[in-house]
């Protein structure tokens, strides 16, 4: 009887939380359709009740944590194209420099290449409609479409007059891997720019020939790289973490949002001295590379501490071309970290472990610190680009001088230098065509981060985005200096460990 009586009581109980908080949704339903009432009936002009609803919904999502957010369908196609890495258009990196539409880069094999298009083309008109003020995602709409169809686009090139160019769209793929060479005979470098679908494999291949041409260590430059699919960043750590062993794990509040993914076979690359390098705007995917490496002791990390991302978002469709992009769990580093930088001011996501400590989980052990990004074992300060390379960047100035440079000059070769002659014709341009006078003191302070740009703009004028790595960031880069010094005085992952023990106490 007691036995039943319980029973009665524990299901009176639930029967009870369910009404309440049945009652509580309905309540609270009812307060939000009142005032979307009164406001429709009210206020001081006409409203438009979709426009209303989805603020609100935004609002909403916004509450909760800075990646929940609502996708109307242009958000939801583009969230398409960054994870399957694949769309219909011309294959040209475009931005707007001095209110107009320019050519960043082509992207080589794509219709925009063999068309000829270049670096620093003005793209004056889309199917005779001028695109001056337009905004990068209304040229991407236009530019972008079915494989197969056309689209006239009319260029503006010093040298030439105005040319309409009818090009073919096709399918593009987006390189996760924008670069990879030697630095060395034995030094290998991989940038990975995104973790959308694939790239995973292109590491391995790039690993894979690197290895074949002589490389017996390796950086991983994962600087500026934003992330993407889960999936790609534990099959990048699939080649450095040893078969079995944990990568990452995900824990929400749902049993089905608990997961944990390990390494599923040999890694061939596993002992191999690994430098990984990152920066404040490496997030997600990114830390999930850097925090695995760095957790078992697989490589060291060198630069700046990351964004701060450690949390899982789900896509669930709403009909239609519509979704909603809703934080369903939180992922943990192999050694337990959550590495999420909470805004505990506006947000209701926190980091439930930004108070601990954590330890690696092999040898070298080292303490380990949860929330707030990866902290690198070798820091190093951020570079400041000064205001006047901004000016000049936004201007499109190192883009139109090397469109000019490179036509006057178009038998440069690898190794090209700029005398002080040529820095002045580019003060001179940046002058009369863009508006900018920048004074001598500021222009000197600049020196050499307008040394690195415009280096960069025009090696990529001839030699693509390879010209652009191997003449100036590789040159210039801090945080890539720093690795192949360090690589350069090892030979084993334990050596690797005690020079990196070294330049710690060195700073210390």
């Amino acid at each position: 009887m007691k036995k039943k009586l319980v029973i009665l009581i524990c299901l009176g109980i639930v029967a009870v939380t369910l009404i309440s908080a049945a009652d509580n949704i309905s309540y609270t339903l009812n307060l939000f359709t009142n005032v979307l009432r009164i406001v429709q009936q009210r206020y001081v002009e006409e409203v438009n009740l979709s426009d209303l609803v989805r603020k609100a919904i935004e609002g909403m999502l916004y509450s909760l944590d800075p990646h929940s957010s609502y996708l109307n369908e242009d958000d939801y196609r583009e969230l398409n194209v960054r994870t399957q890495g694949k769309f219909g258009g011309l294959g040209i990196h475009i931005s707007i420099r001095d209110g107009w539409l320019t050519i960043i880069a082509p992207i080589e094999g794509t219709p925009a290449y063999r068309a000829g298009l270049r670096p620093g083309d003005i793209i004056t008109k889309i199917e005779g409609e001028s695109t001056r003020g337009i905004t990068t995602d209304k040229a991407v709409k236009k530019l972008r479409g079915t494989p197969g169809t056309k689209v006239t686009i009319t260029i503006a090139r010093e040298g030439m007059e105005e040319t309409d160019y009818t090009i073919e769209r096709a399918i593009i793929e987006i390189r996760n891997v924008s670069y990879y060479g030697l630095l060395s005979d034995d030094t290998g470098y991989i940038k990975l720019v995104n973790f959308s679908k694939g790239a995973g494999l292109e590491v391995k291949n790039a690993l894979d020939e690197l290895h074949n041409r002589g490389a017996s260590k390796f950086i991983l430059d994962l600087t500026g790289n934003p992330g993407g699919l889960l999936k790609e960043a534990v099959e990048v750590s699939n080649n450095f973490i040893d078969k079995g062993n944990l990568i990452v794990s995900t824990k929400g509040r749902l049993p089905k949002a608990n997961s944990e993914y390990r390494a599923r076979s040999e890694a061939p690359y596993g002992r191999y001295p690994l430098v990984v390098l990152v920066d404040r705007a490496s997030a997600s995917a990114s830390e999930i590379v850097a925090g695995a490496i760095q957790d078992w002791s697989r490589g060291i990390i060198i630069g700046d501490t990351t964004f701060g991302k450690g949390s899982v978002q789900t896509i669930v469709p709403l009909g239609g071309m519509e979704a909603l992009k809703l934080t369903t769990a939180r992922y943990y580093t192999p050694s337990g970290r959550c590495i999420d930088k909470s805004d505990t001011l506006r947000f209701l996501l926190k980091n439930p472990t930004v108070n601990i400590d954590f330890s690696t989980l092999r040898a070298p052990i080292r303490t380990l610190h949860g929330g707030g990004g990866i902290v690198p074992d070798i820091c190093l300060e951020p570079e400041k680009i000064p205001l006047a390379v901004n000016k000049i960047w936004r201007k499109g100035g190192f883009l139109s001088f090397a469109a000019h440079y490179t036509r006057l000059h178009p038998d440069l070769e690898r190794g090209f230098t700029l005398n002080k002659e040529v820095y002045d014709k580019f003060r001179t341009l940046l002058k009369d065509e863009k508006d900018l006078n920048i004074d001598a003191s500021e222009w000197d302070s600049a020196m050499p981060f307008i040394e690195l740009y415009l280096r960069g703009a025009i090696a990529e004028a001839i030699w693509n985005t390879a010209g652009r790595y191997e003449e100036s960031y590789l040159v210039y880069s801090p945080f890539v200096k720093k690795a192949k010094e360090i690589l350069s005085k090892v030979v084993t992952v334990e050596e690797l460990f005690a020079e990196m023990a070294h330049e710690v106490h060195e700073v210390r």
